[in-house]
């Protein structure tokens, strides 16, 4: 079974949504186009009632300035601000939006949210395809690893589904980045143990299934 970040068809298991990432760096400025793409209003399934704990922290201002005008739209911007990385969900029931806020996140944990996987998903059962893999998955502690670090901004209506914006956000990425995003069960060599046979002793693999996050650049036209 696996899980995918293309096209609109897909609908991802609900997960218990992400509330902050914790990190000790974040990233510097880097020249490259902002993504801006207006939402149309759209109606779908309720989610489940829920109420927001504890102090919303301060939009950085990067982010607030790339707003446009429309109610419902998603924005990509890179980091400008040295803030811890953090995600909050807002929602607004009297203007009917739910705001999804992403901040000083590298590539890949802006994906993990999206497919609804934990913040602490090993990184080594992420495979990248077609690209440098540090692009995705930077060092935060190093120079380059600054410049590889976004904000990411959705607003829905207020009563769109956890599954229906997590799959917007991975379009978003996918669009942005040029990439095809999708978790698999991959089956790999847990243990090993001795068994003895009419031809002596032999060693007997032990196998086990692990989700592995697959990321592969697409195919330029």
């Amino acid at each position: 079974m696996q899980k995918t970040c293309k096209g609109d068809s897909y609908a991802l298991s609900r997960e218990e949504e992400m509330s902050s990432y914790l990190s000790n760096n974040t990233g510097l400025m880097i020249k490259k186009p902002s993504m801006i793409t207006p939402v149309p209003k759209q109606k779908s399934k309720k989610p489940a009632a829920g109420r927001s704990r504890g102090r919303v922290p301060h939009v950085p201002l990067s982010i607030v300035a790339q707003r446009p005008k429309e109610l419902y739209y998603s924005l990509l911007v890179p980091s400008a601000e040295k803030i811890d990385p953090y995600i909050t969900i807002v929602s607004d029931t009297r203007k009917d939006v739910l705001r999804i806020t992403m901040v000083c996140m590298a590539v890949y944990e802006s994906y993990l949210f999206a497919l609804g996987l934990p913040s602490n998903f090993p990184k080594e059962q992420i495979i990248v395809f077609g690209h440098d893999r540090a692009k995705y998955i930077p060092c935060r502690s190093c120079d380059y690893g600054e410049k590889l670090i976004y904000h990411y901004e959705l607003t829905v209506p207020a009563d769109t589904a956890v599954e229906q914006y997590q799959q917007r956000i991975c379009n978003d990425l996918n669009d942005h980045f040029q990439l095809d995003v999708k978790v698999e069960q991959l089956s790999i060599v847990k243990d090993s143990r001795s068994i003895k046979t009419k031809n002596g002793e032999s060693v007997e693999l032990i196998w086990d299934e692990q989700p592995t996050m697959i990321m592969r650049a697409r195919r330029m036209v």
